[in-house]
């Protein structure tokens, strides 16, 4: 499955998410208040490049670059060699105005000719790529999480181009996910659409949805269900061939797309991916939660004249279906 991150490689031991096939990769390019509910929109990504494009990293030091949430608060974030504290409020260099982050959070140090990350005893955590620590020394490329913010380290000496991967990567990904984002899934798959019909291919596309997640967030805090969406995410991008594309629709909300595919390979992979949901469960800093999902499969022949947005019409229906059936399932387009 098309992936996000250069630091991301499925492993070769995963199984598939689909039977192997004999089929060409896809010539395919490289919300509310809640956080956890927020997808990136094109008129919210412009919103931070804007951002953005006023700082300008100093590339003869280290910085950070926040990259979640799309609101940017803090921006770029220069580092030398003294000491940066950043938590909630008060006497802090660095300040995140949210209840998931103490008031005295983590702080940056220059040791040793390197930059250290200390976690100041916080409440929900210091996390670096996603590993719960007490220090840590940082490393290019490195992501940060301080409650739901999420954060890039970039090293003095990189930072130029990793600057620019960040940039490009706010135009595709959601960086709380690893998916792509609404405007490119669409744009992915108007591409894969055409091809399929060129080629006088089968196309599928799953339409995916969190069940409850609405109380996870009432029950669990804004926290927990940021860290639902990004283990919902790994998990299917890890499974995935390299062709099957993975997209955050919206909120909880997911979107895949099966080139090479019909309806029944599409049903296989669904009630695959809903098995590995629903048997481990999420470890999140309230503890491990439960969590399944609701699946919407449909699949398109060349004698249709489908549209990108006609295809996730009819999964969306789909998906209505099985959340009206209690959930947990997955409900496929009679043909």
């Amino acid at each position: 499955m098309k992936s996000i991150s250069t630091n991301t490689t499925p492993s070769s031991t995963n199984a598939a998410l689909t039977p192997p096939v004999q089929s060409p990769k896809a010539a395919l390019g490289m919300s509310e208040s809640n956080p956890a509910l927020q997808t990136t929109s094109p008129e919210i990504t412009q919103g931070v490049l804007n951002s953005l494009k006023k700082q300008t990293p100093d590339t003869e030091s280290s910085c950070l670059v926040q990259i979640y949430p799309t609101d940017v608060v803090a921006g770029i974030i220069n580092l030398q060699k003294e000491d940066v504290v950043i938590g909630r409020e008060g006497n802090v260099d660095v300040a995140l105005p949210d209840s998931s982050v103490s008031r005295r959070h983590a702080c940056i140090r220059w040791e040793n000719h390197q930059h250290l990350i200390v976690d100041l005893n916080s409440t929900n955590g210091t996390l670096v790529d996603e590993a719960d620590i007490k220090q840590c020394t940082l490393k290019s490329g490195n992501t940060i999480r301080i409650g739901t913010y999420l954060f890039k380290y970039l090293e003095a000496g990189s930072v130029e181009t990793q600057y620019h991967e960040i940039v490009y990567s706010a135009l595709t990904r959601d960086a709380l996910t690893g998916a792509m984002n609404r405007s490119y899934l669409m744009e992915s798959l108007g591409r894969c659409t055409a091809t399929a019909q060129r080629r006088q291919q089968p196309l599928a596309v799953i339409m995916i949805d969190i069940d409850h997640f609405k109380s996870i967030n009432d029950t669990h805090g804004h926290l927990a269900g940021d860290e639902v969406l990004t283990t919902f995410g790994s998990r299917f991008i890890e499974l995935g061939r390299n062709e099957d594309l993975f997209g955050r629709y919206g909120g909880e909300e997911f979107c895949m797309v099966l080139p090479s595919s019909d309806a029944e390979r599409a049903k296989q992979a669904a009630e695959r991916c809903r098995e590995i949901i629903a048997g481990v469960p999420f470890e999140t800093h309230a503890g491990p939660l439960q969590i399944t999902a609701s699946f919407g499969v449909v699949a398109t022949t060349p004698s249709r004249s489908d549209t990108p947005q006609t295809l996730t019409d009819r999964a969306d229906r789909q998906l209505y279906r099985a959340k009206e059936q209690g959930r947990n399932q997955v409900c496929v387009e009679e043909s």
